[in-house]
């Protein structure tokens, strides 16, 4: 389970920085045609952060199975 929060939590940076890259490219007129790409990086991050939310959840709710 860590290792694959890892790898999501990796995913989710590179995806971020992708979204910063393409909003400052956006706020300086680089990219006046909207092509959907914005829209499409945040719901993959969305995605991922709902993934990872999940698989904190259950490592939380093995860790408290264990102490019990």
């Amino acid at each position: 389970m860590l290792r694959q929060y890892e790898r999501l939590s990796a995913i989710r940076e590179v995806l971020q920085g992708r979204l910063e890259l393409h909003e400052a490219r956006d706020c300086f007129g680089f990219d006046e045609i909207e092509d959907g790409t914005a829209n499409e990086l945040r719901d993959r991050i969305a995605e991922l952060s709902d993934e990872i939310s999940t698989l904190r959840s259950r490592c939380d709710r093995y860790e408290s199975f264990g102490r019990q």
